[in-house]
């Protein structure tokens, strides 16, 4: 972090990331002096159905890479094998290549080593790396959430290679936090909205779509993205943002927003 002094001292920042993942982005603000407001717009839930995943699981020393995008994702295929007693050592296992950090910190606590970590914690540059690594005959399970964007099967399938999508979990609009995010924003109490993906920026538009005058409410609110994807995603929806981290992470976006107060100071 940069040495920030008390520049977040006082300011009420909206964290809409999933419950389970907003304690430490919450800790993080705090440590710096800010308000975290919690109100998780995105619910992570297992499918309804399970078969295909159950399938799919064991048969996966038969591929070739396996690759997470996300720490959920890493979580999930875990506590899968661990529900149909499937076994996955570190000896016996594909490649696997993870989106991240933090996913790779995920995995590493789960006794596993990642064999490719793109530099930038976007599909596009995983694409661009797992192509110098894979042929024609090696197959891929992408394990992820629903809302994974399309890109790396896409791409990869145009050129042969066989990718299975595997859908791990669900993000889904948490409708319970309506009433509190229209009460946070039309009571003027928050300073700055924190979005940490394009679902979380999906969902606030929809939580709020049907009350009048919400785009209002934002114009003194500072809004800021955790990349350029999250932020493209916004701009689609009306939403301009003001702070926009050029490392992707929680740690990257709160250095991006103080440097963007200290700017303005």
């Amino acid at each position: 972090m940069p040495q920030a002094g008390s520049y977040l001292q006082g300011k009420r920042i909206l964290v809409t990331r999933a419950k389970e993942q907003a304690e430490s982005f919450s800790k993080q603000i705090e440590e710096q002096g800010g308000i975290a407001i919690e109100i998780p717009l995105i619910k992570i839930q297992s499918p309804k159905n399970t078969d295909i995943i159950e399938k799919t699981l064991l048969k996966i020393h038969t591929y070739s890479w396996l690759v997470l995008t996300s720490i959920n994702g890493v979580q999930y295929f875990f506590d899968f094998l661990d529900t149909y007693n499937i076994t996955f050592s570190e000896t016996d296992r594909p490649k696997i290549a993870v989106v991240g950090k933090k996913t790779l910190q995920a995995l590493e606590q789960k006794g596993f080593l990642a064999d490719l970590v793109p530099d930038d914690f976007v599909a596009e540059d995983l694409f661009e790396k797992l192509i110098e690594r894979v042929d024609k005959s090696d197959t891929i399970l992408l394990a992820r959430g629903n809302l994974g964007r399309s890109l790396l099967p896409e791409k990869l399938g145009e050129l042969g290679i066989k990718v299975d999508d595997l859908i791990l979990y669900e993000n889904v609009l948490n409708m319970e936090k309506q009433a509190d995010l229209i009460h946070l924003l039309e009571s003027r109490s928050v300073d700055i909205i924190t979005f940490t993906s394009s679902s979380t920026v999906t969902n606030f538009v929809e939580l709020l779509k049907e009350t009048t005058g919400w785009r209002k409410w934002l114009e003194h609110i500072q809004i800021a993205c955790i990349g350029p994807i999250t932020e493209k995603t916004a701009i689609e929806a009306g939403i301009t943002p003001q702070v926009v981290a050029t490392e992707f992470t929680v740690a990257g976006l709160l250095d991006a927003i103080i440097e963007s107060i200290g700017r303005r100071n």
